[in-house]
């Protein structure tokens, strides 16, 4: 699969010097490689050039904006058959087309992904040949090793102009853009490399009628990745939807499960954890107080005084009964533990089991401390909002106690070099469907 960007108005030095860079080396590669080049059959190319259009009219829309295309599988077949030079000019003139006149973006955009296919198609091509890969013939398992090296370099090179872009667009940090975006890719991206050898070889034996009868089951692994897509993102949303219910149960603390969301993604990035484990705290987030759906919490929640005994016994259910709740969903296992342990103190004081230190899951840790900051910072019935100075203070004041000393210290870190702040608003996309700088 390849990834188009979708590049929006704003713009910095950084970002133009970049944008520049790739629309120039693009058309310099391809202006000093065509010359050279023989077209061994214009037909073929032709009918080839239809088959990549209808795969460039058919993206996948990932969370950035950015969009992947089946083409790939495509690519790698029309380096075999074609050569890399013609094989990136039907890139550069199918998809030019379909994004200019079927999906109306703007010339300078379209421009940008045509030189980018350039430099993808070309740049992986000449591995494959460098490596001992023929034009004309695939010969097996002689040519495996040239494949791999020409299916790792298109991915890397793609996806890393293209996170590059993103992250200087949004000023975000394109490691992480790539990390959130399209790590999770490769695999089905490395797939279509057999499938485009594949290809190559029906060409070789049965000719444009094979490679268009082979066309479908192509048409139906891109229909299956966009199956894959929306489930990903229809269980976000479900994820999502779960903390209406608590906003219901206890209006004064509206969208403090989003916001905690927020400031637990923050301190996972900050410690450096990977994205998944940034993923899985994230959703652990959005449901750590799904344990309050019982109505028996609505007046406890809701009472402007102290909480008498019998309250706070009450009130110490919740991680345990959202827990189980959580866990009956087989994606959300691992974050169960996390909600079930966010209470949890370093000193033992915690709720409910009076974990200790290291016994706490990482996770859970940093909810803690994400939930008290939100805490801190909102307005409750009983008392108004803490400055973020005053809530940091007391963070620090209780660290090595109630909260990790580790997370307060990569806290007060974000917060002195001007990362971490109150968020105030829900944004329009999740952390999960964008890169954090």
């Amino acid at each position: 699969m390849r990834i188009v960007a979708r590049i929006g108005a704003k713009a910095n030095p950084g970002f133009v010097l970049y944008y520049a860079g790739v629309l120039g080396l693009g058309i310099l590669l391809l202006a000093v490689l065509t010359p050279t080049t023989v077209v061994p059959s214009w037909s073929a190319v032709a009918v080839w050039a239809a088959l990549v259009f209808v795969c460039a009219v058919l993206p996948v829309p990932l969370p950035t904006g950015a969009v992947m295309m089946v083409s790939s599988a495509m690519d790698y077949a029309g380096i075999i058959i074609f050569g890399p030079v013609i094989t990136a000019w039907i890139e550069v003139l199918a998809t030019g087309v379909a994004q200019i006149f079927v999906h109306r973006r703007p010339l300078h955009k379209s421009v940008f992904n045509m030189s980018l296919h350039s430099i993808t198609i070309l740049s992986a091509g000449h591995v494959y040949l460098l490596l001992g890969g023929k034009v004309g013939e695939l010969i097996l398992p002689d040519s495996l090793m040239g494949l791999l090296a020409c299916g790792l370099t298109y991915f890397a090179i793609n996806t890393s102009a293209i996170s590059t872009v993103i992250g200087l667009k949004e000023g975000a940090n394109p490691w992480r853009v790539w990390q959130v975006n399209y790590l999770w890719t490769i695999f089905h991206l490395l797939a279509f490399l057999p499938l485009g050898a594949l290809v190559a070889l029906v060409y070789f034996t049965a000719g444009l009628w094979g490679v268009a009868f082979f066309f479908v089951p192509l048409l139906l692994a891109r229909h299956s990745f966009k199956l894959y897509t929306d489930m990903r993102r229809d269980h976000f949303d479900f994820v999502r939807a779960l903390t209406g219910v608590i906003d219901e149960i206890d209006p004064h603390t509206r969208q403090h499960s989003l916001r905690v969301a927020e400031y637990s993604v923050r301190l996972a990035r900050g410690l450096n954890l990977s994205e998944s484990e940034v993923q899985t705290i994230e959703y652990a987030a959005l449901v750590h107080d799904l344990g309050k759906i019982d109505l028996v919490y609505r007046d406890i929640l809701a009472k402007p005084g102290a909480l008498s005994t019998e309250e706070r016994k009450t009130l110490t259910k919740h991680p345990g009964v959202g827990a189980d709740i959580v866990t009956k969903v087989r994606s959300l296992k691992k974050a169960s533990e996390m909600v079930r342990s966010h209470h949890e103190r370093p000193d033992g004081k915690g709720y409910p089991y009076g974990l200790v230190d290291q016994d706490v899951p990482l996770g859970a840790r940093i909810l803690n401390v994400a939930d008290a900051f939100d805490a801190m910072t909102s307005d409750r019935p009983y008392r108004p909002a803490m400055t973020v100075q005053e809530a940091v203070a007391e963070i620090i004041r209780c660290s090595g106690t109630q909260f990790d000393k580790k997370i307060v210290d990569c806290l007060v870190r974000m917060y002195e070099a001007g990362q971490f702040d109150v968020y105030r608003e829900e944004s329009e996309r999740s952390s999960l469907m964008r890169a954090a700088g």
